[in-house]
């Protein structure tokens, strides 16, 4: 069987006429070309491939231009110049006599035939030339329509999954990376790039790529006001470009020195989160494609779902900030703070690496109450808590786990290196009260660690704990309530 499909057609209608030369050409409605759909003929000048531009097609193009039928019987004039009225011929093609072009499902196409047996075509031949263009019309609309379904069933298949992989938690940079590959691929581009703007920033940097990128983008930041891609976050408009000229200075994505091809296709767009994060995201070919709206505005549903995915993301993460951290000093909260020692434990126990926790708690902590205003006591915290993480060593978690209590973590610390560290904190917070007559605060303190103390995260902090009162029963400095 003929793999083109309006082959057979074309050589049947030549065959019944005894036409010199049969042709179809289908329409490029945006590039406004003529292809050459299938032919036949015995002439010896037209080429196997032909794409003619609309405005450089002579008498065919009248037939588009003018949406009806053109017969000439009587070409002696036309055959003197015949490349400027019949293009796809070449000077020394005489002889014709007669030629029929008919408009093919309402401009989509041209049915072309001419003769030299005759002079024209009869009314009878002209009804058949006419049939035969409502079968191909018929088997182009058919044919544009299955095309236009397979698209479809696969945009349908990607939006599926890609919203399986959403809702199995996938990483966010193996979603996005998933993301502009299978988007690349429906466009038929060869890059795919979506970029990350945060709020108030002046820059944005790569959130996910096709594999093909170069390496040398993937870890970069790039300023909003350069490149296309820039232009797209800063216009906040989509952005279309057919042709790339790679003589236009301003025609890259990134940077002047990107590693990229600058004659192809670039099609762009982009979008924000209630939270002030923009997103935009870019596609490249090599070549020079044929856009299909219908796929770009699959791709817009999908960015949409995109931004949704991204503003739960970070939503949740202000959430787990909110919880995370005590809303008074910015130290991780106790459950928090809780966590990391659990995580910390576990991971020690498998590299088999120790690691030191630290109680500090000040004392007389609820005198303050009879002496100071509520927000005096929360900004006395907070100048503890300042004061006791610029003393401490880089690396070292603090954590707020009560108004006067701080939990302290050392990884890959013994517990006589922490007790070493935490000895320098005894006289800490003695000069903390300021203004604050009758008061003086003083630090207990103790530690246990991983492997010294505790074999089990269960016995750490009962242990810390205990060691902690136990420093209570020592006679600190007296006090003066």
């Amino acid at each position: 069987m003929d793999s083109n499909p309006y082959q057979p057609l074309v050589n049947l209608l030549s065959n019944i006429l005894e036409a010199y030369t049969t042709a179809f050409f289908i329409f490029d409605e945006r590039n406004r070309r003529l292809n050459l759909a299938a032919m036949q003929s015995l002439s010896k000048f037209i080429p196997p491939r032909i794409s003619l531009p609309l405005e450089g097609s002579g008498i065919i193009s009248q037939v588009l231009k003018a949406g009806q039928s053109i017969h000439l019987d009587k070409l002696h004039e036309a055959t003197s110049s015949i490349p400027l009225t019949l293009p796809f011929y070449r000077e020394g093609e005489s002889h014709i006599k007669g030629l029929y072009a008919v408009p093919v499902a309402g401009g989509s196409g041209i049915l072309y035939v001419d003769t030299k047996y005759g002079w024209g075509f009869n009314d009878k031949q002209q009804k058949w030339i006419k049939e035969f263009a409502e079968l191909l019309g018929g088997l182009l609309k058919s044919r544009e329509a299955q095309g236009r379904n397979k698209n479809y069933a696969r945009m349908f298949e990607v939006l599926n999954r890609l919203d399986e992989v959403a809702f199995k938690g996938c990483a966010l940079d193996s979603y996005c990376g998933m993301f502009t590959t299978e988007w690349s691929q429906i466009l038929g581009m060869d890059y795919g790039f979506l970029v990350l703007k945060g709020p108030e920033k002046k820059n944005y940097r790569l959130l996910g790529c096709t594999a093909n990128a170069p390496r040398g983008l993937v870890d970069q930041s790039f300023p909003a006001k350069q490149g296309l891609v820039g232009w797209v976050l800063q216009n906040q408009k989509n952005l279309l470009i057919i042709r790339l000229n790679p003589d236009t200075p301003d025609h890259y994505l990134f940077s002047p020195g990107e590693n990229l091809p600058h004659h192809g296709t670039v099609w762009g767009m982009r979008g924000q989160t209630s939270l002030g994060y923009e997103l935009g995201l870019v596609f490249l070919s090599r070549e020079v494609i044929e856009w299909n709206p219908e796929s770009e505005r699959a791709v817009g549903h999908a960015f949409h779902f995109l931004l949704l995915l991204l503003e739960q993301i970070y939503y949740k993460e202000e959430n787990e900030a909110l919880h995370s951290y005590d809303i008074c000093t910015g130290l991780f909260s106790a459950p928090a703070f809780e966590s990391r020692v659990e995580g910390l434990f576990h991971a020690s126990m498998q590299s088999n690496a120790p690691f030191a926790l630290g109680l500090i708690q000040f004392e007389p902590w609820q005198i303050l109450a009879t002496k100071v205003l509520p927000k005096k006591i929360r900004q006395l915290q907070c100048e503890l808590a300042t004061s006791l993480c610029n003393a401490l060593p880089a690396g070292v978690l603090v954590g707020q786990l009560a108004q006067n209590r701080f939990g302290v973590l050392f990884a890959e610390t013994t517990v006589q290196e922490a007790e070493s560290i935490l000895a320098e904190l005894a006289d800490f917070g003695k000069t903390a009260l300021k203004g604050v007559k009758g008061i003086k605060l003083h630090p207990y303190i103790s530690s246990a660690g991983f492997p010294q103390d505790a074999a089990k995260i269960e016995e750490l902090w009962p242990l810390v704990s205990q060691r902690l009162f136990s420093a209570f029963g020592l006679k600190p400095e007296r006090t003066v309530s």
